[in-house]
């Protein structure tokens, strides 16, 4: 799904929420700082999470699974060993919701989160997500590099570094002006 103010939304569950903070050498920029904010987020993400829409009203909690996500994704993107108390506190959250083996009528097998609180539904959902993801390390996820950027992804490639064309392309725009400058600046010491 992608909307308007959030146009990312295409990535594991995990990763929607941990961008809703987008990292930059411009410093960090909050995309939940309200509860409107946070009305929008679960809007675009309604019918992706399992008991979303039971995070209206819980910025703050929201927010703190969140920080949690964040730090164990970003620590896995860039291939450092996952912090050990986000990793303990995701672990916990997705325990908290049983998965149950169900038979579907056209006799597959199913994995169903077994969870009376939609609440807890939603934090397990972006903690299995979140496992998951950890668990492929810098093997798929990754950190865009290009200017004002820094959104987690997941690689297409192994050589990708740019979470979507316009980055890339902002990208090569800023090392190109940085060439240039760099080449006017040669000439006037020369001159």
């Amino acid at each position: 799904m992608s909307d308007a103010y959030l146009p990312w939304l295409v990535f594991p569950p995990a990763v929607d929420l941990a961008n809703t903070v987008v990292v930059s050498s411009a410093g960090d920029r909050d995309l939940l700082e309200s509860e409107e904010q946070l009305d929008a987020w679960i809007e675009a993400e309604r019918g992706r999470i399992p008991g979303v829409e039971a995070a209206a009203g819980r910025l703050g909690a929201v927010r703190e699974l969140r920080r949690s996500v964040h730090e164990l994704l970003h620590a896995r993107a860039r291939g450092r060993r996952p912090p050990d108390e986000e990793r303990q506190r995701i672990n916990a959250i997705s325990a908290a919701v049983p998965t149950r083996v169900a038979l579907t009528r056209d006799g597959r097998v199913v994995e169903e989160p077994d969870a009376g609180d939609p609440y807890a539904l939603f934090e397990a959902a972006i903690a299995r997500s979140a496992i998951e993801l950890a668990a492929r390390g810098e093997g798929g996820l990754s950190v865009c590099g290009a200017p004002s950027c820094g959104m987690l992804f997941l690689r297409d490639h192994p050589r990708q570094v740019w979470c979507s064309k316009p980055c890339g392309n902002r990208a090569r725009v800023a090392r190109h002006a940085a060439r240039q400058r760099g080449r006017r600046r040669n000439r006037a010491a020369g001159a």
